[in-house]
């Protein structure tokens, strides 16, 4: 089945439901964003403080290891937590953050815990590619199953099938192409596309289960894709050894090599997570 036929029969389908609605805020900082390249903190400060919640977890979000040199120096305020994220990349933080809430409420059991593992590794991975930048690796990993979450809204059964596909790499996308003729990735890419969020963003979305990812010819687009597949692979390794098969450790070796990752770089990601 084409990327087009999916595209088009996963519009269908989020045309069907009410698409998820994130935060005001979120709208609000691509305006900010928009309108300056580089927005002041203060003008970002903002538009968070209206919301607690979201406050405290960019606090929380900023003592994250793999996003300081200085783990050891806990952060508090929001000031702090915004000079430390860097005001450039506020809008990534804050959108994924806002996906993750929204993920709480999903009618899959651990979709949202499941997508902040996958989150946390390509952070860690992010920190060894001169390409992919930890605010877009955070936002990948927290949406690049976005598109389940609206196959859970449609048929109550296949959160069942999403969770018992987990270490079958390949096998959820043919079996959703069979039930729903589109897949999650389809789904995904719609979404983003209805958020804003950038082409090349919806595009790892709608590749990340991709078969064919070494022929994906644009470097950093190869390499997101690169880093979620490597992500899910290591989560793999990680939480589900004793499942573990030949796709999945070909996976793993085809996305250190395009990552440009050393056997030793791996093996210091795996022990960090």
């Amino acid at each position: 089945m084409s990327y087009k036929t999916q595209i088009d029969v996963a519009e269908q389908l989020v045309r069907k439901i009410s698409a998820p609605v994130l935060p005001s805020v979120v709208a609000q900082l691509q305006t900010l964003f928009a309108e300056n390249e580089i927005p002041s903190a203060s003008k970002i400060k903002e538009l968070l403080i209206v919301n607690p919640i979201l406050t405290a977890e960019i606090v929380g979000l900023a003592n994250i290891p793999a996003l300081t040199n200085s783990p050891h120096i806990k952060i508090k305020d929001i000031d702090t937590a915004i000079l430390r994220l860097g005001t450039k990349y506020l809008k990534n933080y804050v959108m994924a953050i806002s996906v993750k809430e929204l993920l709480n409420t999903s009618k899959i059991a651990g979709l949202s815990y499941h997508s902040q593992v996958i989150a946390n590794i390509s952070m860690e991975i992010a920190r060894y590619n001169k390409f992919i930048r930890p605010d877009e690796a955070y936002l990948l990993g927290l949406i690049h199953d976005i598109g389940a979450f609206i196959l859970a809204e449609i048929d109550e059964n296949y959160g069942a099938t999403f969770v018992g596909k987990q270490t079958n790499h390949f096998g959820l996308e043919e079996d959703e192409e069979a039930r729903f003729g589109t897949t999650h990735s389809a789904i995904g890419y719609v979404l983003t596309h209805g958020w804003n969020l950038p082409n090349y963003i919806s595009q790892t979305l709608l590749l990340h289960h991709s078969p064919s990812l070494d022929k994906v010819e644009n470097d950093k687009l190869k390499n997101m894709i690169a880093l979620i597949e490597l992500a899910h692979a290591l989560a793999i390794k990680h939480h589900h050894g004793k499942q573990e098969n030949k796709s999945n450790d070909d996976i793993c070796k085809l996305s250190q090599k395009i990552l440009g990752l050393s056997d030793q770089e791996i093996s210091q990601i795996h022990n960090k997570i």
